[in-house]
């Protein structure tokens, strides 16, 4: 018998979102780089909104000036329905670096627009 993650999904998406767009903030708060790069890298290892990048991957697919060393939760507004989303660092790792996309897209439409087979 197969579950639905929907029940989880609908649990963890306040939680998502609040973090993320607490990330600006507490990144501004650093008193240095290397201070914010101390938060990213504590954040990393828990496993929590932040996932490091791979420079060789990312380097072979995109030929951007700057190529970003970690991704963070991004929220952002679904341009179709309006629904508030988080793009995880685990999407936006899979996206840049396993499905190559070009390293300045980002996300647009939520979950359920992208499932949605009427475009």
């Amino acid at each position: 018998m197969k579950s639905s993650h929907k029940p989880k999904r609908a649990q963890r998406q306040p939680q998502r979102l609040a973090r993320a767009q607490d990330w600006p903030t507490r990144l501004a708060q650093a008193a240095s780089a290397q201070e914010a790069r101390a938060i990213i890298a504590q954040a990393a290892r828990q496993g929590v909104g932040v996932a490091l990048a791979d420079q060789a991957v990312l380097a072979q697919h995109n030929n951007a000036t700057f190529l970003p060393g970690y991704y963070i939760d991004r929220p952002f507004t679904c341009c179709r329905c309006g629904a508030q989303e988080v793009w995880t660092a685990k999407q936006q790792k899979w996206w840049y670096e396993v499905a190559h996309g070009p390293i300045y897209s980002g996300a647009k439409h939520c979950r359920a627009c992208r499932d949605c087979a009427y475009w």
